[in-house]
């Protein structure tokens, strides 16, 4: 639920499509702004091809991706599924998940790398809302 004290300005929620290619691995980069901070809320992850693939994102310091800060998640998602954060697999194959929280603050130049890996031969897929990321903007 959102605090109806946060001004809806500082809230953003970045819905991008998500193409899948067969048995290809995609990545879509999420770079803060300088000048920004963000409070991560949530993320979702779509899969959207008719595979299995595994799905997840990775914190880097910086654009070039050289340190990595951590691994927020990495999930398989069963075909036409989505994983999301803050959350865990619940072991079932619908891909619903059981709530887990962490508070997560990016600074600027802080990327967000989000992958789909390779699943083998097939379809492929589109999904309109294949990656959503919810954050609290913060100006610096």
């Amino acid at each position: 639920m959102v605090d109806p004290h946060v001004p809806m300005e500082r809230l953003k929620q970045e819905v991008t499509s998500v193409t899948l290619v067969n048995n290809t691995a995609k990545t879509e980069d999420v770079t803060v702004p300088q000048g920004e901070r963000w409070l991560l809320l949530g993320a979702k992850l779509a899969n959207p091809d008719d595979v299995a693939r595994v799905v997840g994102i990775d914190i880097y310091k910086e654009a070039a991706k050289t340190n990595l800060l951590r691994q927020l998640f990495q999930f398989s998602a069963n075909a036409s599924t989505s994983r999301q954060w803050p959350s865990w697999p619940s072991g079932s194959t619908s891909g619903s998940c059981t709530f887990q929280f962490a508070l997560v603050i990016l600074d600027a130049g802080n990327t967000l790398k989000c992958f789909w890996e390779a699943g083998g031969a097939s379809a492929g897929g589109v999904d309109a809302d294949g990656l959503v990321i919810e954050y609290l903007k913060v100006e610096i």
